[in-house]
């Protein structure tokens, strides 16, 4: 029966050593069933999430859920080095390697320890003779490249963030916090700098596409919280989001062609990341009295608006393409809630959405 550990070894290193590489090296989302990540994704944040969002206070909350993602790294890294010893120690436990472990070590418990010290480059890991040896080498430089992988990938993850919570919190400005697209379009106006619009507009859909590349690529990024109170990158891609939806169907001018640009890419974007993490559709609902007072703040801000019949109308068409699937995002994220979008059922307010 020892003979099987050989192919069992092969499998189990193979398997872990491409998920290492499907995950921290192809610049692309990882998809399939049978990734250590996925394995590891619902056993750990589900509960974590469970617990976060019960603390009494919204500085409780985020400090619970903002160390998810670190800590879920650090499992992703523990889980492959494991599984990377799994195998090794198989394979040198075999019939064909254990003979070369020295020592007149065959136990299992032997194998584990040649393994470890090869994959962690202690170098005291005994003597080891004949094709052993061959397994011993391709044990240290598997670990060596492994962590080496691993340091490289994380300046690359923390760049990415950075760019990210950049955009939010240059958006803290204009739409509050939580930001939300009645609140911008509402400072904007009021302010006269509505005419900056397309330009803001613009840059968010570089943002959005930046964030599209990297968290399909990372996608651990996702759980990386902003560390800014009642801010979240769900929240601010709705928010603009919304306001660039508002301008498109509810202004009677010809609306400018970068919200038209802005709306396409991000509803490209919240689809995509959508359809990754395996979601349901939730229900987005605004009440019309809530339409109307944001047309009533937008017409008292200098917009021209279409009559609200036609404006709502093509506001809920508009919005449904990228609202529902949003909002499933901003709560299996546990993000803090905005005017229109996440949940609010933990948090104490009078609506749920």
């Amino acid at each position: 029966m020892r003979w099987i550990a050989l192919p069992a070894g092969i499998v189990i290193l193979v398997w872990t050593l491409l998920d290492v590489y499907r995950t921290l090296v192809m610049p692309r989302a990882a998809r399939g069933r049978s990734r250590l990540s996925r394995f590891l994704f619902a056993p750990l944040w589900r509960p974590w999430r469970w617990v976060g969002v019960r603390r009494k206070t919204a500085q409780a909350r985020e400090r619970v859920l903002a160390g998810a993602a670190p800590f879920f790294f650090f499992a992703l890294l523990v889980g492959w080095v494991s599984l990377a010893l799994l195998g090794f120690a198989l394979i040198l436990w075999s019939p064909a390697f254990v003979d070369g472990l020295g020592r007149g070590g065959e136990t299992f418990g032997d194998a584990v320890y040649v393994a470890g010290s090869s994959l962690f480059t202690l170098g005291f890991g005994g003597d080891v003779t004949g094709w052993t040896r061959a397994v011993v080498v391709i044990a240290g430089a598997t670990g060596l490249g492994l962590f080496a992988v691993v340091i490289a990938y994380l300046p690359v993850l923390y760049q990415a963030f950075n760019r990210r919570e950049v955009g939010v919190l240059l958006l803290d400005a204009r739409a509050g916090s939580p930001p939300s697209g009645p609140e911008l379009l509402h400072r904007m106006g009021s302010a006269g700098v509505a005419s900056s619009l397309p330009e803001l507009f613009a840059e968010w859909e570089r943002w959005v596409a930046d964030v599209l590349e990297t968290h399909m690529s990372y996608p651990l990024l996702a759980l990386f919280r902003s560390p800014h109170d009642e801010t979240s990158w769900v929240t601010s891609l709705g928010s603009v989001l919304d306001a660039a939806t508002l301008i498109i169907t509810s202004v009677d001018d010809e609306p400018d062609e970068r919200a038209r640009l802005l709306y396409g890419t991000g509803v490209h974007a919240v689809e995509d990341l959508f359809y990754y993490f395996r979601l349901t559709e939730r229900e987005a609902l605004i009440q019309r009295h809530e339409f109307e007072d944001v047309l009533d703040d937008m017409k008292g801000d200098g917009f021209s608006v279409r009559p609200v019949d036609e404006a709502f109308a093509r506001f809920t068409e508009k919005r449904a393409k990228y609202a529902p699937r949003l909002d499933a995002i901003a709560v299996m994220l546990a993000a803090p809630p905005g005017l229109w979008i996440g949940d609010r059922s933990f948090l104490g307010a009078r609506t749920a959405h």
